[in-house]
């Protein structure tokens, strides 16, 4: 029997194939958004979400603190993971924690941007916002690309705080030291007329698989 799907429901249906596989030719990355409830599945959440909230926080303590000190063109220098430094590979006191980063669909800067499997993850969100559903509040992913080991990631969306639209908001409303900043550290930037709220882009976590007893 044929059935007929709503319109919203239709396209997330066709969208699953996307979802699935980044490419479907051979040596193509293939990602998988992964939504069971497995022990391995919750034990991989749980640590890229601890991380993520680590990550986060990090990152606003240094923000809030660079523009109380200095105001928002001192923030620039600031807005960034590189205060979450890496040792031997993995975060201090995350070991299973062996990448990170943040990035989007309208970058500010071009080291930011995202491969093919976080392609996937920020249309799929994209997709939904534009389809009135909100993002989930963390997605969990399964990478194999040629050649190297399989991996999990762990995104979190990240949506823009009042404080974030001194940098990210309207430009007309900035401060001229803090445009020319902008302009010269990144002169291709996207990332500006955000509101309150929307959503900015994603913070990604890659977290190893345990080692085998």
């Amino acid at each position: 029997m044929k059935r007929n799907y709503p319109p919203r429901l239709l396209v997330t249906l066709l969208s699953l194939p996307l979802l699935a596989i980044a490419g479907a030719d051979d040596g193509a990355v293939k990602a998988r958004l992964v939504t069971d409830d497995s022990p391995e599945t919750a034990d991989i959440r749980k640590l890229g979400e601890d991380a993520i909230n680590r990550l986060a926080t990090t990152l606003v303590r240094e923000v809030t603190a660079a523009m109380a000190k200095e105001g928002p063109a001192a923030a620039v220098d600031s807005c960034h993971l590189k205060a979450v430094p890496l040792t031997n590979g993995t975060v201090a006191g995350l070991p299973r924690i062996v990448a990170m980063k943040r990035t989007s669909l309208k970058l500010r800067s071009p080291a930011n941007a995202p491969d093919a499997a976080e392609k996937l993850v920020l249309d799929h969100i994209q997709q939904l916002l534009d389809y009135g559903d909100p993002p989930p509040p963390l997605l969990v992913q399964r990478v194999e690309t040629p050649g190297a080991t399989p991996e999990w990631r762990v995104y979190k969306p990240i949506g823009m705080m009042p404080k974030c639209l001194a940098c990210h908001g309207d430009p007309e409303g900035q401060p001229d030291a803090l445009r020319a900043k902008l302009a010269e550290r990144y002169p291709g930037d996207q990332a500006t007329g955000y509101n309150t709220g929307e959503w900015r882009g994603l913070i990604r976590v890659t977290v190893a698989d345990a080692p085998s007893k």
